[in-house]
């Protein structure tokens, strides 16, 4: 008998394992109806899974984290992720402007002094977007800042917005930069409204960018059918891994209205080349069980998601609950 399963997906180009295990049959092989129900924002995405409107979910990894702590307003809800769906993945767009502040810096300026000297002339502060506070795109974000001599919590002001807004907010004037996923970086590009600072690759290595997340209640009722969509989800990605021509029909079929409904080719810019040139892929598709030589990745994970909203530092239960929902 098959089970039906509502898994909530945002429009991204890495919801892809999830299109691709629909379109071809892997879910149908686990016994699996599977629905995907795309969702306007991450926030909206969370509430539907804490409270079941939803059985799974493409979840930000620090999502599941924050979930699981009940951080910064998140319902405190048990949370597995047993699979990394994929690695990398974003990028950081900068508007024209900030662009050319950038560029004409001189010896002995930085980024930072130049926001903090505009600041101090009464001018606004610049607004970053991120999709979702508790996100490697929120993180990646401050790493980039401070390497740039730009406190985050002082000299900027961070804004959430969905990846499917974070394009006309950019061209709106309503932010200055932006953290997302594809294809919205390539599509500021291609309209000729930003340019691509950093990719999350440059910021942090192999860092687990989404993840394939439920309530471990849901997990526990439903132990076979979490096994059946984690097959199914690995047969995806190893798909995925599997050469240009598999790329390119994952990148059609994610640019019908049902999924990102963006044109094919600007897909194909993030599948099939890394977004600022090169031979590797920019998104690695994963789907390999977690293992112990992975967990110092996720202990700093943990610390950096809990540090978002807490000046003191995590106590031994706190951070050994972060760990849960990965299985370490």
């Amino acid at each position: 008998m098959q089970q039906e399963i509502r898994i909530g997906v945002i429009a991204l180009t890495d919801s892809a394992p999830f299109v691709v295990a629909q379109k071809m049959g892997f879910f149908e092989a686990e016994s699996l109806t599977v629905e995907l129900v795309k969702q306007a924002s991450w926030a909206t995405l969370r509430d539907k899974l804490a409270y079941g409107e939803i059985d799974a979910a493409h979840m930000l990894s620090p999502m599941a984290i924050a979930l699981q702590l009940g951080l910064g307003g998140s319902p405190r809800k048990e949370v597995v992720a047993p699979l990394v769906l994929n690695r990398s993945g974003n990028a950081i767009t900068v508007s024209k402007s900030l662009a050319t502040l950038i560029s004409g810096l001189i010896e002995g300026e930085t980024l930072g002094s130049k926001l903090r000297t505009a600041k101090s002339r009464g001018e606004r502060a610049m607004v970053f977007g991120t999709v979702f506070p508790f996100s490697m795109h929120t993180l990646q974000l401050r790493r980039w800042l401070r390497l740039n001599d730009v406190d985050p919590d002082q000299d900027v002001r961070f804004e959430v917005v969905p990846p499917v807004r974070m394009v006309a907010s950019l061209q709106a004037g309503l932010i200055d930069a932006f953290c997302v996923g594809e294809p919205y970086n390539s599509l500021a590009v291609n309209e000729g409204l930003g340019s691509i600072v950093a990719t999350s690759n440059s910021l942090w290595p192999k860092a687990p960018e989404k993840v394939l997340g439920s309530t471990r209640s849901w997990a526990n009722q439903n132990p076979q059918a979490l096994s059946g969509l984690c097959r199914a989800l690995r047969q995806a990605c190893v798909w995925l891994e599997g050469g240009a021509d598999n790329r390119r029909r994952a990148a059609a079929w994610l640019s019908t209205s049902d999924h990102v409904n963006l044109p094919g080719s600007v897909l194909e810019m993030a599948l099939l080349a890394t977004i600022k040139g090169g031979t590797d892929p920019f998104i690695q598709f994963d789907g390999t069980e977690l293992t112990q030589h992975q967990r110092p990745m996720f202990e700093s994970l943990v610390v950096e998601t809990h540090a978002l909203v807490n000046s003191t530092p995590l106590d031994a239960v706190q951070f050994s609950s972060g760990l849960k929902p990965f299985g370490f």
